[in-house]
């Protein structure tokens, strides 16, 4: 039987000042998401365009569907955040200790590796270091002391956890992903744990981000020069450098360079693209700059790159633009 615990009726409720497209999108995906079983290529058809404001309600589900935290199956979602919620407090109870007690054969200026107070220091090294980050990450969305907390722990978690390093990047992924859970409707998905396991699958997917990659750099340039070759053409002779745009854009999936709800419907078009993802974000990244062309065309090295290093303040139409890109992919591979 179907666990009805888990509450999918309420998406479709408090429709008013919701336009009529938007609302029938609304029921589209309840219907699909009635459904014992969720058709996921059914969703991702109608949730490729991304959620708006009126349509975000939808984006808590749909993220778990398409990262697979949640299983296709609907009767195991409630189970799956109580499981984890407790897993969760048990990771955050062992990892995050104060400092140990005094032992006979360890002490504070221990260098041994299987010393709790060297152990201890590391994490308070790596604490600190994810902290200066979380102070300045979506002050506006996310600045109570509560929410950087939260996302301090997730991070540090996800190193220690994973042995990794901490990088710049990371902190604006996990706070798109804290922001999303902690804004639903829907009291049930807020939830820190459910914010740090959607990041820990995100991260797996996405652990070679941080690292320049000089072949998919040439790749985009390419693919450029193919769909705007004068666009391209007058970049290059204005000596711009298309690496600058891979670290804004592609390292970190346009998490930082616009208003909130604008990365996040970016990122819904994104997890849509399951299979895809990497060559619809050189897409997007085309219909970004044709978007900006008018301007770009016309400027020099220095006008261009405020451009394109500010484009939160420049006038885009993010529907357009995830239409155009949506379009490229499509006739590019008729190609």
């Amino acid at each position: 039987m179907i666990n009805q615990d888990f509450d999918i009726e309420s998406l479709s409720q408090n429709l008013g000042g919701i336009s009529n497209d938007n609302q029938q999108l609304i029921k589209d995906v309840q219907n699909i998401l009635r459904n014992e079983i969720v058709d996921e290529d059914g969703l991702v058809k109608l949730c490729q365009q991304g959620f708006t404001n009126q349509t975000s309600r939808l984006r808590g589900i749909i993220w778990r569907l398409l990262l697979g935290y949640f299983p296709l199956n609907r009767k195991y979602w409630t189970q799956v955040i109580i499981k984890n919620r407790d897993n969760y407090n048990n990771i955050k109870i062992e990892n995050i200790k104060k400092a140990p007690p005094q032992k006979k054969n360890d002490h504070p200026l221990s260098r041994n590796t299987d010393s709790d107070w060297n152990n201890h220091f590391q994490d308070q090294q790596l604490w600190s270091k994810i902290q200066k980050d979380v102070i300045r990450t979506r002050v506006k969305e996310l600045g109570k002391e509560e929410f950087r907390e939260m996302l301090n722990r997730i991070l540090f978690l996800c190193c220690k956890l994973n042995k990794m390093d901490y990088v710049q990047g990371m902190n604006e992924f996990a706070a798109l992903i804290l922001y999303m859970c902690m804004s639903d409707p829907n009291e049930k998905l807020q939830n820190e744990s459910d914010a740090f396991y959607c990041f820990m699958i995100l991260m797996t997917s996405l652990k070679n981000n941080f690292q320049l990659q000089k072949e998919k750099v040439r790749a985009f340039q390419d693919l450029l020069k193919k769909v705007d070759w004068k666009l391209h053409d007058h970049l290059v002779n204005q000596k711009m450098d298309f690496s600058i745009l891979y670290v804004k854009w592609f390292m970190i999936l346009f998490a930082q360079d616009f208003h909130i709800d604008d990365s996040l419907r970016i990122w819904d078009c994104l997890f849509c693209q399951k299979n895809n993802r990497e060559e619809f974000l050189y897409y997007l990244a085309i219909s970004f700059l044709i978007q900006l062309r008018e301007d770009l065309i016309v400027g020099d090295f220095g006008q261009i790159l405020l451009i394109l290093q500010n484009l939160e303040k420049q006038d885009i139409n993010l529907s357009e633009v995830i239409q155009r890109a949506h379009l490229l992919q499509k006739e590019q591979k008729k190609c």
